[in-house]
């Protein structure tokens, strides 16, 4: 994935830069790609992006220090200036003036990283959602950080895979904390600031913002939040359409992808907009989110999901993304932007709807009716946050010693993530739980692929949009509340669309609302037709991709050997099975089963013996 990748050390340690260099080679990117590096004696710089995603030159150097930047900023007051050089040059400024606070709390999705050449001391800032995942690995005398964990796999004593980081993986279908799959390679949290000095070996690492919920704005009405909230949204969107002369619109019948659609509507924006929706022809997503389109007026393409969904790009992905998450999204959220029925993407921008739904108030997993509103301790929410995220079962896949230190691992992770919480709400403390590790460690991801491509603007990330929505009083705020109200009011193209499984709109709509209500009492009397309904409404039949290609996850069991330890082979090759004949009904565990292996697997060939990996080296760098 393209980002940053760099290591700070003793310069008398020789074996650093080939194992660097070796790193290096591993990162998936393409010959479109930009790399550019920087290597003094004691330090190593490379930043990698798409030309269509970042503009270069994106490292700077001055006679005392060195300046690398990932991602995308739009503060109002650097509006004007120029993306690559000269946008260095201002943080590098900004930096000298002000200190590292003044890299902190800006508007984007970014990672920057200082190389002080005197003082031989590192600085690594990110934005407040940490939207770019990077890795890090310590080692005596030395900081190695980078984009993808195969970057840091060839600084390691022996590859040894986490037990906790699997156990999340196969249980939660993505890693918690900062876990990863190998021992000691850990990933860095959101809101990122690092410092290291090689001369003492001394490394800091603090979290400098968290979702500020429960802090409350001056009490106003519901209309009123309702159009400060769209105002934010649409100041927030008009930031990121700056220079963008075409739009490619994923559209479905979401709230996120819909406002996104009317919002852009509503804008003095005039380029080209291709609006797209994928998922079976029949499901609610494709049909209302080709009816979001006309009703606006944009071109719309639907692209039908292939009988391969499943494993499509599983292997591919597993590479490239580190077996990051559970493939049942891949082909969706991750691919569907590269499809060839869209044509020829190059110099479009994909506008997302990215988290708007979980930063607006979403309930999806019933927290508050868990939870109530009196605060809880530690252990009462833990135990609520784990049941709603683990659903699929692990039992004899680990070996007993790693079984024990998974679940401590993982008790671990929640004790930390809910004790500074105590005294939210429990609805507040258990989303902010949710952000820290379903979102940035899975959600976060469909951005990053996009980007491999594409440049991507997420408007519901903008500071002010977030710094509004943590302030929303918890009633309006809760299940969306305040959301739909804003849709409904201030764009009402989008609101007459129906949504979700009520088909009813967001507007008012008495005499439709009591025939629906009639239809459902009348359905319920004949079951057969109720489950055709369901198929038939279904985005994805995730169960049924897994059986289809059965044949491919049999073809590949073998490579679950790579797992182990901590997994135990037999057991995994059984439970594979079992799944695939439908005994165990957590189907879905056959693709969270499969990447990692795949991936450890990959992994083993490509680190191979040295001089191999100085050949792929040779034939990977851009």
């Amino acid at each position: 994935m393209p980002g940053i990748v760099c290591s700070a050390y003793d310069p008398s340690d020789t074996t650093v830069e080939p194992k660097w260099q070796r790193g290096l080679a591993l990162v998936e990117y393409r010959p479109e790609h930009v790399l550019e590096q920087y290597n003094e004696p004691g330090f190593q710089l490379a930043c990698i992006y798409h030309p269509e995603v970042c503009q270069g030159p994106r490292i700077r150097v001055t006679e005392n220090f060195v300046l690398a930047y990932y991602g995308n900023i739009y503060e109002d007051d650097w509006a004007q200036v120029v993306d690559g050089e000269a946008l260095c040059k201002v943080l590098l400024d900004a930096f000298l003036a002000q200190g590292i606070d003044a890299l902190k709390h800006l508007n984007g999705r970014y990672d920057i990283v200082i190389w002080d050449r005197h003082a031989r001391g590192l600085h690594l800032a990110s934005d407040r959602f940490g939207s770019n995942r990077h890795y890090a690995l310590r080692r005596p005398g030395a900081l190695h950080l980078a984009c993808e964990i195969k970057a840091l796999a060839g600084f390691l004593d022996h590859i040894e895979i986490d037990p906790t980081g699997l156990a999340g993986m196969l249980s939660f279908g993505y890693h918690l904390g900062d876990r990863t799959l190998l021992r000691e390679v850990k990933c860095l949290p959101h809101a990122r600031h690092i410092e290291f000095r090689t001369a003492t070996d001394t490394f800091g690492i603090e979290r400098y913002w968290n979702y500020p919920y429960g802090e409350m704005e001056a009490a106003v009405s519901e209309a009123e939040l309702a159009e400060a909230l769209h105002r934010h949204l649409a100041r927030a969107l008009k930031r990121r359409l700056h220079k963008v002369e075409k739009i490619l619109l994923p559209v479905s019948g979401g709230l996120d992808s819909r406002t996104m659609a009317g919002l852009l509507a509503q804008s003095d924006y005039s380029g080209e907009v291709l609006a797209y929706s994928y998922g079976q022809s029949s499901s609610r997503d494709a049909r209302y989110g080709r009816a979001i389109a006309r009703k606006l007026g944009y071109r719309h393409i639907h692209i039908p999901t292939p009988p391969d969904f499943m494993t499509r790009h599983m292997e591919q992905a597993a590479w490239r993304f580190d077996a990051e998450w559970a493939a049942d999204s891949n082909w969706g959220a991750r691919f569907s932007h590269t499809h060839p029925a869209l044509g020829d993407i190059r110099g479009y921008t994909v506008l997302s709807g990215f988290m708007g739904d979980v930063i607006l108030g979403s309930d999806r997993y019933n927290y508050r009716r868990k939870a109530g509103d009196a605060p809880l301790s530690t252990e009462q929410l833990a135990e609520i946050f784990i049941g709603a995220f683990r659903d699929m079962p692990i039992d004899g896949l680990l070996d007993a010693a790693s079984v024990t230190e998974a679940e401590n691992g993982i008790a671990a992770i929640a004790r930390e993530t809910f004790e500074p919480l105590q005294d939210l709400a429990p609805f507040f403390a258990l989303l902010r739980a949710e952000f820290t590790h379903r979102q940035r460690r899975h959600t976060a991801t469909v951005t990053q692929s996009v980007e491999h491509d594409l440049n991507a603007i997420t408007p519901f990330l903008d500071r002010d949009v977030v710094d509004f929505s943590t302030r929303i009083p918890l009633d309006l705020f809760h299940d969306k509340l305040l959301y739909k109200r804003m849709i409904r009011d201030h764009l009402p193209a989008v609101a007459a669309v129906p949504y979700a499984d009520t088909g009813m709109p967001l507007s008012d709509a008495p005499l439709r609302q009591a025939l629906k209500w009639r239809l459902d009492r009348l359905i319920k009397h004949f079951p057969q037709l109720q489950r055709r309904l369901a198929r038939r409404n279904a985005f994805f039949d995730f169960r049924g991709g897994v059986i289809a290609e059965a044949h491919f996850f049999r073809e590949r069991i073998g490579a679950l050997k790579s797992l182990s330890p901590p997994l135990v082979p037999e057991a995994a090759a059984q439970r594979m099975e079992d799944l695939l004949e439908g005994r165990i009904q957590a189907t879905e565990q056959a693709s969270s089963l499969l990447p990692p292996a795949l991936f450890m697997q990959a992994l083993e060939q490509a680190l191979g013996p040295a001089d191999e990996a100085a050949g792929v080296m040779g034939s990977s760098v851009c």
